[in-house]
């Protein structure tokens, strides 16, 4: 079988870019002007100057220094009944001003996966790179001289409570703490103590095209990925549609031929056009035309070169009409083959609902 000319095909995966903010739930609680005191005491300052900052009375700072140290982020201590207290912070007090600093970075931007059909199904995409998303005009084929295969985006598109309510589902705990660990470098202790109070929220971010993850891979992979049985009740991921060459041998007796011969049956032969592999049991269901809307179509992988096709033996006194059709094989793609492939970018973090538990989370450079 000759080689087909395709080496690589580029799949691109659609996101749609939001915006998310965190937030810390006790840090919300406390007021302005606590969480001035806090940070003026992790900065050194004394309560005098402390007092002439936030312009209060001395009376009125004592009595916030104690709803503070009640709740235990600062220790009051007198030394004599007439000195001005010590105040010193403690840890949880030092971990508030830490958790508030790093809130201070501002908004990140996040893709959640624009592709999948059940609300439960979800991938959410983290690129310090946004360039490296690749963005290609509506019915593009080829991209910088590789074939493409587009997954469809939704035929309605999630609003932002519906996106909202499904990065809920998917930021588990464990998984909120890998997110954060990728945005808060060298902040493992602070976030293991503090992701019980941790908290989010999720905005749009407007964009005028879509944006895909290009996940290469080999034409062979295409077949590795999807499977050609009878599809999921309730699929997860469009269908793909692989492009097929039927070929058909229909036989006749020849006209004036002397001796009786047995004309046989006509037969036909299918191979796919994407790595040219022969499709033994292949039955066709008669769509010569891929669906504007909804599914992925495979590239066809035609040069200059005819692929192997088996050769047909027309005995004597018959002869052999040949003919060829196109159409497609459905395949439904392994939604848990193409997780594994997607997390293997090293430009790309992802976190994925059916990611194995035990791989390790990859990390953008």
């Amino acid at each position: 079988m000759s080689r087909p000319t395709q080496t690589a095909i580029t799949l691109l995966l659609p996101f749609q870019r939001y915006r998310l903010r965190f937030s810390h739930r006790l840090l919300d609680s406390l007021g302005g002007v606590s969480r001035f005191i806090l940070r003026a005491l992790a900065d050194g300052l004394t309560l005098e100057r402390i007092a002439e900052v936030v312009a209060l009375s001395h009376t009125v700072l004592l009595q916030q220094m104690a709803f503070l140290a009640q709740h235990h982020f600062l220790a009051m201590a007198r030394d004599d009944g007439d000195a001005a207290p010590v105040v010193t912070l403690l840890e949880r007090g030092g971990r508030m001003v830490a958790v508030e600093r790093r809130l201070r970075e501002g908004d990140h931007l996040v893709w959640l996966d624009a592709f999948t059909l059940d609300r439960k199904a979800v991938h959410m995409l983290v690129t310090t790179d946004p360039e490296s998303l690749v963005r290609i005009p509506s019915g593009e084929t080829n991209l910088d001289g590789k074939a493409v295969v587009r997954l469809p985006s939704r035929g309605h598109p999630y609003h932002l409570f519906d996106d909202a309510s499904r990065l809920h589902r998917l930021l588990s705990q464990d998984k909120l703490a890998t997110l954060l660990g990728h945005f808060w470098r060298d902040a493992e202790s602070l976030i293991a103590e503090e992701i019980d109070n941790m908290d989010y929220i999720l905005s749009t971010e407007p964009t005028n095209e879509p944006e895909y993850h290009p996940v290469i891979i080999e034409p062979a992979e295409l077949f590795d990925i999807s499977d050609g049985s009878v599809p999921e009740k309730r699929p997860t991921l469009p269908p793909l549609l692989v492009p097929v060459l039927g070929m058909k041998v229909e036989f006749s007796r020849v006209e004036g031929f002397p001796w009786p011969v047995v004309v046989p049956p006509a037969r036909t032969s299918y191979m796919e056009l994407v790595t040219h592999r022969s499709l033994p049991h292949f039955v066709a269901d008669g769509v010569t035309e891929p669906p504007a809307h909804g599914v992925a179509v495979a590239p066809a992988a035609i040069g200059a070169n005819l692929p192997e096709i088996d050769e047909t033996v027309v005995p004597p006194g018959l002869s052999a009409t040949f003919s060829a059709i196109r159409t497609f094989a459905r395949r439904d793609i392994d939604h848990l083959a193409l997780t594994i492939r997607m997390h293997e970018r090293a430009d790309a973090m992802l976190i994925s609902f059916n990611q194995p538990t035990s791989e390790a989370e990859p990390s953008c450079a």
